[in-house]
């Protein structure tokens, strides 16, 4: 792994030099077809009175300066999809109680997809091997677009990802789809005995039967292996087994059902569990003048039984923006019924723009703890004039685990407000500054609180070779 890293740390050490050479072939982002580069540079300097946000107060100040790195390439025709992104921050740090220089996070990600009439190949990767304690936890489930837990404990992750998809019969009236999935976080330095190195490794048939111009069949069969280096030696197999259908009623009201069973066996050195038991996921759509709606049931079976969910939604055009919500109940064999909600709000006003979220959910963690998550995001972005804009955002997070027979219960609380200037010197540089507060309150543990200051330069362009 180590000459990988050193191989990628050359190249993004490399991009740097190539936008003096590269400007007079610079394409733009807008064309379509062909290959494209996409470089980026852009330099933080940052300082931060608790950077680690040790509780009751940090040990002194912390000095950043980070040069962030990309090198994107994309090449795109009639046959195949190709995208690969390779970025790396050239990191020298003062943080107290030890320093940090060279290259850092370096970070893989790479997709690759080609079709033919009547079949799809889908390949994607990625590799990051980051320091924790650079880590945004909001910034990382944006990228993910999926919820996490609230980053901290400092130590390193090293995560990779691969899958593979393939799809035959995409026109055919019998379709079939495999698809492979890998994951892998390896931890290092990590002293929270919750945070362990955990590999998962899946593989999901689909067998579509299209049985008329409305209706699709389909016959599922997943397995999925989760093998986990905590305490117990967690090793965990899950099997599906399901029908379902897709059925258009008539022009505006459709229906996605899907019914099964679900085996999941839990081998620790502490003995093994099973359950087993019926799982479906129903959903009505009906498309309206201006949006949809929609009702769905969830009932789904993991290794602490059973969890249902009955949701309600709306989506909605309105004249200035955006609106998708929607509005639930869950409960689960652990814990008691809760709500749950999801709400994103675009509005363009005159000349703003602001941003609505909030987001709650409930599932189970590694640690097989009821997990209920809560997230709050407000984005205001006013331009001062057609050079220079101000940013305010507000991330607000919860993390709730219900007692268990494996672990305690607690609630982690994190809030990062931030407030930024930005102005385009040029048609490629941007300068942005900025001051950012962040507080986190964790049960058993004094609240930790911290307020930085930053500044940044960089550029970001492509062109055709």
């Amino acid at each position: 792994m180590g000459s990988t890293t050193s191989r990628l740390a050359v190249i993004a050490a490399l991009a740097t030099l190539w936008p003096t050479y590269a400007s007079p072939q610079q394409g733009g982002t807008g064309a379509s077809g062909g290959l494209q580069v996409d470089i980026g540079v852009s330099t933080t300097l940052k300082y931060d009175d608790n950077f680690a946000l040790t509780p009751g107060g940090g040990a002194g100040d912390t000095m950043i300066s980070d040069t962030n790195l990309s090198f994107g390439l994309t090449s795109r025709n009639s046959a195949h999809d190709l995208s690969i992104l390779a970025t790396g921050v050239l990191r020298f740090a003062d943080i107290p109680g030890r320093s940090v220089s060279g290259l850092e996070d370096p970070t893989l990600k790479l997709r690759y997809v080609t079709d033919s009439v009547n079949s799809r190949l889908t390949l994607t990767g990625s590799y990051r091997d980051v320091d924790r304690e650079f880590l945004n936890p909001f910034q990382v489930e944006r990228e993910e677009q999926q919820f996490g837990t609230l980053v901290g404990n400092g130590g390193t992750l090293r995560d990779t990802n691969l899958g593979l998809k393939y799809e035959v019969g995409l026109t055919a009236p019998l379709g079939f789809t495999i698809d492979l999935k890998h994951a892998e976080k390896d931890y290092s330095n990590v002293l929270n005995p919750r945070i362990f190195d955990t590999e998962t490794n899946s593989a999901t048939g689909t067998l579509k039967f299209r049985l008329s111009p409305v209706a699709t069949a389909r016959l599922v069969a997943g397995l999925s292996r989760y093998e986990a280096n905590d305490a117990f030696q967690t090793r965990r197999t899950t099997q599906d087994l399901s029908v379902g259908l897709a059925y258009e009623i008539n022009s505006v009201l459709t229906f996605d059902g899907q019914i099964g069973l679900t085996d999941v066996e839990t081998v620790r050195n502490t003995g093994t569990t099973n359950r087993d038991g019926l799982s479906s996921d129903l959903r009505l759509t009906k498309a309206l003048p201006n949006g949809s709606a929609f009702g769905a049931f969830k009932s789904s079976v993991n290794q602490n039984g059973r969890r249902s969910t009955l949701t309600f939604g709306r989506d909605l055009q309105l004249p200035r923006g955006n609106l998708r919500a929607s509005l639930g109940v869950t409960d689960a064999d652990i814990g008691d019924m809760g709500w749950i909600a999801s709400i994103a709000y675009n509005i363009q006003l005159p000349s703003d723009t602001l941003t609505l979220s909030l987001d709650r959910s409930a599932s189970t963690n590694n640690n097989d703890q009821e997990v209920v998550d809560t997230r709050i995001g407000v984005d205001y972005t006013h331009p001062i004039d057609t050079i220079s804009r101000l940013r305010l955002s507000l991330d607000w997070g919860e993390q709730d685990t219900s007692t268990s027979i494996f672990a305690p219960g607690d609630t982690v609380e994190l809030t990062t407000l931030q407030a930024t200037y930005s102005r385009d010197l040029t048609a490629d540089w941007n300068l942005t500054g900025g001051v950012e507060y962040r507080q986190r309150k964790e049960t058993g543990l004094a609240d930790a609180d911290s307020t930085s200051l930053f500044v940044t330069l960089g550029r970001n362009f492509s062109y055709r070779p």
